[in-house]
C-alpha cells in the first residue's frame, strides 16, 4: 500500500474531523428549532463532553463521508496530480481505504468530544499528518451566513470560516444542516471540501515547482563546474605521473580548490532554499550527496600524501555512493515533477 496515498487521505480526514470539532467553539444564544441552535448544541456537547448529544446534532458518518468524496476529488484533480496514472492509483487506493480511514477519524472525533483533547501518544498518525502538512496551523474564526434554503425549508447552510496559513487567507467551508426524522436540525455534510483541498494543493504544487526549478538550476551550474574540473584532472594526469610529487601536488590543489570548494558552495546554496514539506526527502538526499562527495574529495586529497591503498579505496567507494545517490535523486525528482 502506497504510504503517500495513505498520508494524503489521512490529511484530509483529520482536517475535516478537526473542523467538525472546531464548529463547536462558535455558538449562538438562539431559539430552539433553528439551524443556529443545532450548532450551539454541538458546542455545548463538546463543552460537556457529551458524545450522545454531539452525535444527535452532528451526523459524523455523513459529514466524514461527504468530506472524503470532496477530498479525493481535490487530490485527484489535474491541477494537483498531473499524471493520469497517479490519479488512477490514488482513486483505486481510496476505495480500499475508505472504511478504515473514516472509522479511524470517527473514533478520533468521539474521543475528543469525550475527553476534550487529542493525545499525541494515542494519535501519532494524526499528529504527524497535521504537522507534516501545516494543517495544525488552521485557525477556525467563526460561523457565518447560517441560512435556511429557500427552496427546501428542511435544509440549511452554514459557513465555517477558517484561516489557512498556506493560502494566506480565510476560506468558508460550507456545511449543510438538515432536519432528521425527529424534525431536529443536524449537521449532515460538508459542501465544498473539494474546492478547499484544491486551493491548498494548488499553493503546495506551485511551491514545489518553484523549489524544483531552483534546485535544478543549482545542480546544473555546479555539475558543469565539476565536469570542467574532471577534464582538468584528466589533463594533469596525462601530462604527468602519479609517481611524481609535482603531479600529486597539482591534483591535490585541484581537489581542494575546485572539487571541495564547489560542493561546499553547492551545499550552502541548498541550505538557502525554501524547502516545501513534500520536497524534504529529495532535499536531504542532495545534502547527503554533497556531504559524501566532500568526504570522498578529502580522502582523495589525503591519498595524494599518504599513498595508502585503504585511503584511495575509501574515496572510490564514496564516489560510487555519490553516483548511486544521484540516480536515486533524479528518479525521485522525476516523480515529483509528474
Amino acid at each position: 500500500m502506497d504510504k503517500r496515498v495513505k498520508m494524503f487521505i489521512g490529511i484530509g480526514l483529520v482536517a475535516l474531523a478537526l473542523i467538525i470539532i472546531g464548529i463547536g467553539y462558535y455558538y449562538f444564544h438562539v431559539k430552539n428549532d433553528t439551524p443556529d441552535y443545532a450548532i450551539e448544541q454541538a458546542s455545548m456537547a463538546i463543552k460537556n463532553h457529551d458524545v450522545k448529544e454531539f452525535n444527535r446534532v452532528v451526523n459524523v458518518d455523513s459529514v466524514l463521508d461527504s468530506g472524503y468524496d470532496g477530498f479525493v476529488a481535490g487530490i485527484t484533480s489535474a491541477e494537483i496530480s498531473r499524471s493520469p496514472d497517479a490519479r488512477e492509483i490514488i482513486e483505486n487506493f481510496t476505495q480500499m481505504l475508505r472504511g478504515t480511514m473514516i472509522m479511524s477519524l470517527k473514533t478520533t472525533v468521539e474521543n475528543y468530544v469525550k475527553t476534550g483533547e487529542i493525545k499525541p501518544e494515542e494519535n501519532l498518525g494524526a499528529v504527524e499528518l497535521l504537522e507534516r502538512t501545516g494543517l495544525n496551523g488552521i485557525e477556525i474564526r467563526g460561523v457565518k451566513d447560517v441560512q435556511i434554503n429557500d427552496a427546501n425549508n428542511d435544509e440549511a447552510f452554514a459557513d465555517v470560516i477558517v484561516y489557512q496559513p498556506e493560502i494566506n487567507r480565510e476560506f468558508p467551508i460550507q456545511f449543510i444542516l438538515a432536519r432528521n426524522e425527529d424534525k431536529n436540525w443536524q449537521i449532515v455534510r460538508v459542501q465544498n471540501f473539494e474546492e478547499y483541498i484544491t486551493q491548498v494543493g494548488r499553493v503546495r504544487r506551485r511551491q514545489l515547482d518553484e523549489y524544483l526549478v531552483a534546485l535544478s538550476e543549482i545542480n546544473s551550474k555546479h555539475e558543469e563546474t565539476i565536469r570542467n574540473a574532471e577534464r582538468e584532472f584528466t589533463e594533469v594526469m596525462a601530462a604527468g605521473n602519479l609517481s611524481q610529487d609535482s603531479t600529486r601536488a597539482d591534483l591535490k590543489k585541484l581537489i581542494e580548490e575546485v572539487f571541495m570548494t564547489d560542493y561546499e558552495q553547492r551545499k550552502k546554496e541548498l541550505f538557502e532554499l525554501h524547502v516545501p514539506k513534500d520536497a524534504e526527502t529529495l532535499h536531504n538526499l542532495y545534502i547527503k550527496i554533497c556531504d559524501t562527495a566532500l568526504s570522498a574529495a578529502k580522502d582523495y586529497s589525503a591519498w595524494m600524501d599518504d599513498k595508502n591503498a585503504a585511503t584511495i579505496k575509501s574515496a572510490e567507494d564514496k564516489i560510487h555512493q555519490v553516483q548511486t545517490l544521484k540516480t536515486e535523486a533524479a528518479v525521485l525528482a522525476g516523480r515529483m515533477n509528474s
